[in-house]
């Protein structure tokens, strides 16, 4: 289909693209690998483009003075595989299937944050590395939690305003491991229920801090916090982590839809959080 008519503007730099954001009808675009379908579609019809995606002050990986890697919103799933984030097991796992070749190469970081689309890899990965969103408008920069940036389905806690400019994410350490895995609908590689695990021991055998998020399951990407206490304090055994899985889809409605009821999806969010927990622990003993 043919998109309804809309204003296109290129931005030369950040501040030009800030001054043209949070007017009503304004749409920012990156890579376009989201955005640009849902208007073929007409289930989105922005007035108006403000396109941000040669802006190269916004591209590329880099360790933070404390250890952190901040990654910046227009690097591509591409740039990202190839960089330092290759040492987290879990975005060895995710991106490598996300999407096809094409949005690989043009799909950015930021935009998928921006997104937010319920089924989408990316934000539960984020949301396991306890990450944060950078975010700049007019008015100055602030920093948001992963945790509580994404409200709902396609919505997040961004202001009209504002543009993300950066994601951070914990720093790389030896005594951790993660891993995600996932249910994917074959026709559009999106995930049914996909789930990205990170755990921690610190000085010992017993886990001390547990990370986990899933994506697919609800109306937004969140982190399973009963699961995740289920797991600090025990070894990582079997039982143990089959019983801490269990709670995955704890206070959560349930998507169900064509690919999966509510019923089924419930009981493979159960399992694929014990095979995520179970191949982040594998990590973390190689």
């Amino acid at each position: 289909m043919i998109p309804n008519a809309f204003e296109y503007q290129r931005a030369g730099s950040l501040d030009e693209a800030l001054g043209l954001v949070g007017i009503p009808g304004t749409k920012v675009i990156a890579g376009g690998m989201s955005l640009l379908p849902l208007m073929k579609l007409r289930l989105a019809s922005p007035e108006r483009l403000v396109d941000i995606g040669r802006l190269n002050e916004l591209r590329g990986v880099r360790r933070l003075d404390d250890g952190r890697m901040e990654i910046g919103a227009l690097t591509t799933y591409t740039e990202l595989f190839d960089s330092p984030v290759r040492a987290y097991g879990l975005l060895r796992d995710a991106l490598p299937d996300i999407g096809d070749v094409q949005v690989r190469n043009r799909g950015t970081v930021g935009g998928s944050i921006a997104h937010a689309d319920p089924a989408s890899d990316l934000p539960a990965v984020l949301l396991a590395l306890d990450g944060e969103i950078v975010a700049r408008s007019r008015n100055g920069e602030r920093t948001i939690p992963a945790d509580g940036f994404f409200t709902g389905s396609f919505t997040t806690s961004l202001a009209d305003d504002e543009i993300v400019t950066a994601i951070r994410i914990l720093a790389p350490r030896d005594d951790a491991g993660s891993a995600y895995v996932s249910l994917s609908q074959k026709a559009s590689g999106y995930s049914i229920v996909g789930v990205a695990a990170v755990v921690i021991k610190e000085g010992g055998s017993a886990i001390t801090k547990a990370m986990v998020a899933l994506t697919g399951v609800g109306e937004a990407p969140y982190r399973a916090k009963a699961v995740e206490a289920g797991l600090v304090g025990n070894e990582g055994s079997d039982e143990a982590v089959a019983a801490a899985a269990a709670h995955a889809a704890d206070g959560v409605t349930v998507n169900s839809d064509i690919h999966a009821d509510r019923e089924y999806r419930t009981a493979m969010a159960a399992v694929y959080t014990r095979r995520a927990i179970a191949a982040a622990l594998a990590r973390l003993s190689e």
